[in-house]
């Protein structure tokens, strides 16, 4: 296991293997939401699982804190690696910042795994809505009421902890320039030129039909599963069945050499 900053992004570069899965965390996340996925998915593969800018290890980075920047400091941290073409995997929001990175290099992402992803277009919140959403950025209170409807009911208190301890790291100038960037974000159009294949992994207690809608059915070669039992934070309360539909899904995916460019 390596812990390490690349030009000030911090991650975590553990295991080994064949192929490569790039770990991208939520709104208000870090990287530390994949430890159980990391975990059941075991040593034989290789994962990068990262601190965006504004988050976790990555927080004192100055903005911009959009999908631009985000996908733009990806792609050099791979490069410095020299990982080859990965998979991206994201959670919620960087469900959405795996894809621009798909969108804007193509040749690095050879697979997308999306859990619980936010819409590829915009988010389609009501006033009421954002409104909620904004105020969470640096309100304790508030932020644990919002952190509570993403697990299961009732919430576990031990992960509701970890959420809001994780989330307590984001100044809330970056949580807001980012929750405004991801929320406005069309990516719908460029979506379609996205030639890797994906699988779209939601959850039963989620709205598992937005997914499919505003996701799986706007791109060219994707799989949609549901993970039952589960919430938004899937990657927490079903880590098993998130890392069993990766091994799935890698284990699908064309060889190199049967690659179409």
């Amino acid at each position: 296991m390596r812990v390490a900053k690349q030009a000030g992004i911090a991650y975590e570069d553990r295991g080994g293997g064949d192929v490569t899965l790039l770990l991208v965390h939520g709104w208000q996340g870090d990287r530390s939401v994949w430890d159980g996925v990391v975990a059941e998915l075991g040593p034989g593969v290789r994962t990068i699982a990262v601190d965006l800018p504004g988050f976790g290890g990555s927080s004192t980075l100055t903005g911009p804190y959009n999908l631009d920047r985000f996908a733009a400091e990806l792609r050099a941290l791979l490069e410095s690696l020299g990982t080859g073409p990965v998979v991206a995997v994201g959670h919620s929001m960087g469900a959405k910042v795996a894809l621009r990175l798909a969108i804007e290099a193509p040749a690095m992402v050879r697979g997308l795994v999306l859990v619980a992803p936010v819409p590829i277009g915009p988010a389609g919140f009501s006033e009421k809505g954002q409104a909620y959403l904004r105020a969470t950025a640096g309100d304790p209170v508030r932020l644990r009421a919002w952190l509570a409807k993403t697990i299961a009911d009732p919430p576990d208190d031990a992960t509701l902890d970890r959420l809001c301890a994780i989330a307590a790291k984001s100044p809330p100038g970056a949580v807001l320039e980012c929750l405004e960037a991801w929320m406005h974000a069309d990516l719908a159009e460029p979506a379609k030129r996205v030639v890797a294949p994906a699988v779209v992994i939601a959850s039963a207690q989620d709205a598992p039909e937005r997914a499919h809608s505003n996701v799986a059915a706007l791109l060219p070669d994707a799989r949609f599963v549901v993970v039952p039992d589960a919430a938004h934070y899937a990657i927490l309360e079903r880590p098993g069945a998130i890392a069993s539909h990766i091994g799935d899904f890698v284990a699908a995916l064309p060889k190199d050499g049967d690659r179409h460019e």
